[in-house]
């Protein structure tokens, strides 16, 4: 250890001191020696236990000096400040017999100023030697460093010191969050990560400075966290379907990074794979390589954190699960599983392309219709078929398809079965305020069924059952037999279903307008009567004129009409109509009212639908009460309607 200046300052003056004695003892007589020795002695003697070492305490490197002492087992120290250890030095055995290195340590947290300390055998006051123990300030920490400054949530904060400090330890305390903080030659390393601190975000620091159980805070002020770094565009996405071979994924952010973290893991259930990866950043990009990867296999991706050269850090990981295609497979379809256009030109699209060897005439066809198959582009295929009504196809890809992005072939065959569409619309006409009346028509028998709905506008249940119906048979069409032809007509009100109302916008029933025997102007409701509830004439209404003549037309085997509410079954009394009724009844399990539907409505009919078909077509008939005014009764309704192809 180097002299201090009092050690240079005691050595010199010892020195003269012994210069001048030696002059003395020169001049004494011989007879005097003895008497000079005792006072030589006794000299050296002060000089060595009185006069005190001085010693010059360091914050940076534990504190010792070079002191020969004997028996150091022995020694006591004597000192309010300090402690002292002997090291160093000679042993017999197990005794130490001297020591050549003594060191000092503070009891508390030093303070500037001189101390004393002394070592003496037993504490007594024989061979007792003194040390005065000079303190320097404590290093001071830069509060420029940690006050008023914005700081990585990510990265350590360093706190620089005056001088370098062992005797201290230090804790940062951010938002009643405390880290310790290391420390390298005069300067602190605190970890700030492990606060999890909000990013963009004001809070109050503190530095404490720490000996054994004494804490003070030297300190204290505002601090912020820096804004996020954010991800402006990545060449991947959470959950893709990756049908290329990449050996790389790349990463840009709204500013320069200097590091990111990922990790990238092979996905098996519950198990996981680590894939090697080789990172690199240029200015905001950061790049992400690897081997190929496996096809068909799942991957995780997860980009733990990201540092721009700022500081600024991610606000929370970057998680990608992703998965590296096999071969081409199909992704979509231009037409349903019904009601395709007879001489349709359907497009099948692949999830990725077609490589230019496959001959796609020899792996996919059209089964059960006339249809051929040609490649529209890389990544679609054009189905063509011709055909009839209703009738059933499928169309096939063999596997085998070669990808032209990853070289993987198809390993399973692709099949989709549709229907050409099983029935037509048209217009019948339109009504009081211009709005169609649409007819539905499927099959081609010469026995028609005619069903019908919507004829009370307040009762828009029989219009959602019979539109679901004519939706059904689109896709079902098969089912209609070879001799029948299903007719169904929605809407026969459409301006008292648009307004919710039971008559017409002529305020007209239109199941009073139809010109039966007992057509009157005049009705009955429910309300009372209505005196031009049965039009001006009979059949004086387009909508009602537009239902004559289709059923004219027609001359249907049966006709339905659905109404609500009530649970029950009436018939007009033509023909079969009351046994095609049973049969609607008990399939359903509602009431009827051949005979009594007056009494059962409460009031008297005149003018409808059904009537008039009897007297004029001698149609059968039947009329079914839905359970309520709105609702798709269809599934409930279903069994019965089939039936009813049947009659």
């Amino acid at each position: 250890m180097p002299e201090t200046v009092h050690g240079k300052i005691g050595r010199v003056k010892i020195q003269n001191v012994l210069t001048r004695t030696k002059t003395l003892l020169s001049k004494i007589p011989l007879a005097g020696w003895i008497g000079g020795g005792v006072f030589v002695t006794a000299l050296i003697y002060s000089l060595i236990f009185f006069i005190p070492k001085p010693i010059q305490f360091s914050y940076a490197a534990p504190t010792c000096v070079g002191q020969l002492v004997l028996f150091p087992d022995t020694q006591r120290a004597s000192s309010d400040d300090f402690t002292v250890n002997f090291q160093d030095g000679w042993n017999i055995g197990s005794f130490k017999v001297a020591s050549t290195r003594l060191c000092i340590e503070p009891k508390t947290s030093p303070k500037e100023g001189t101390y004393t300390a002394a070592v003496a055998p037993f504490g007594g006051w024989i061979a007792r030697k003194q040390f005065a123990i000079t303190v320097p300030e404590a290093p001071a920490a830069r509060a420029a460093d940690v006050i008023g400054k914005a700081i990585s949530t990510a990265e350590p904060l360093k706190i620089s010191l005056t001088s370098a400090d062992i005797i201290h330890t230090y804790k940062l305390e951010i938002a009643d969050r405390a880290v310790a903080c290391a420390q390298k030659d005069a300067e602190l390393i605190c970890e700030v990560a492990p606060m999890e601190l909000a990013h963009g975000t004001k809070y109050t620091a503190a530095l404490f400075q720490t000996y054994k159980d004494t804490s003070t805070k030297v300190v204290e002020g505002d601090i912020a966290t820096l804004q996020p770094l954010a991800l402006t565009s990545a060449s991947i996405t959470d959950g893709q379907t990756i049908y290329d071979a990449p050996t790389s994924f790349s990463f840009t952010f709204d500013q320069p990074v200097k590091e990111m973290k990922a990790t990238l893991v092979k996905v098996d259930g519950e198990a996981t794979e680590s894939v090697e990866t080789e990172l690199s950043t240029q200015g905001a990009q950061a790049t992400l390589g690897f081997s190929p990867l496996a096809r068909e296999a799942t991957y995780r991706l997860e980009v733990t954190q990201a540092v721009a050269e700022s500081g600024s850090s991610l606000a929370a990981p970057l998680t990608y699960t992703f998965t590296m295609s096999g071969g081409p497979k199909v992704a979509s379809v231009s037409v349903g599983a019904h009601s395709v256009a007879r001489n349709a030109s359907i497009i099948v699209t692949l999830d990725q392309p077609l490589d230019a060897s496959v001959d796609i005439a020899k792996l996919a066809r059209v089964e059960g219709i006339k249809g051929s198959v040609r490649k529209k582009s890389d990544t679609q295929l054009t189905f063509s078929i011709q055909g009839g009504d209703c009738t059933a196809f499928t169309l096939v890809i063999d596997k085998g398809l070669k990808s032209g992005s990853n070289g993987e072939t198809s390993k399973e065959a692709w099949s989709f079965a549709s229907r050409t569409i099983c029935g037509y619309a048209w217009t019948l006409g339109t009504s009081v305020k211009g709005r169609a009346i649409t007819a539905y028509s499927f099959g081609s028998g010469s026995n028609v069924i005619l069903f019908t709905g919507g004829m009370h506008g307040s009762e828009p249940s029989g219009y959602s059952t019979m539109l679901a119906w004519a939706q059904h048979l689109q896709a079902h069409g098969d089912i209609v037999p070879t001799d029948k032809r299903v007719v169904i007509v929605p809407n026969t009100n459409p301006d008292g279903i648009a307004a919710r109302s039971r008559n017409n916008s002529r305020n007209v029933n239109i199941d009073r307008n139809f010109p039966t025997a007992n057509w009157h102007a005049s009705i009955e409701t429910v309300s009372g009567t209505l005196p031009t509830g049965g039009g001006t004439s009979a059949g004086s209404e387009p909508e009602t004129a537009a239902l004559i003549t289709l059923t004219r037309q027609l001359k249907p085997r049966l006709e339905v009409s659905f109404h609500a509410q009530g649970r029950l079954v009436g018939a007009n009394k033509f023909r079969d109509s009351v046994a095609i009724g049973n049969i609607y009844a008990n399939t359903v399990g509602y009431k009827t009212m051949y005979y009594n539907a007056e009494e059962v409505m409460g009031y008297a009919m005149s003018g409808e639908y059904e009537d008039w078909m009897g007297e004029e077509l001698n149609i059968p008939a039947i009329l079914v009460e839905l359970p309520f005014a709105s609702g798709n009764y269809l599934n409930a309704q279903l069994a019965a309607l089939k039936k009813m192809l049947a009659v």
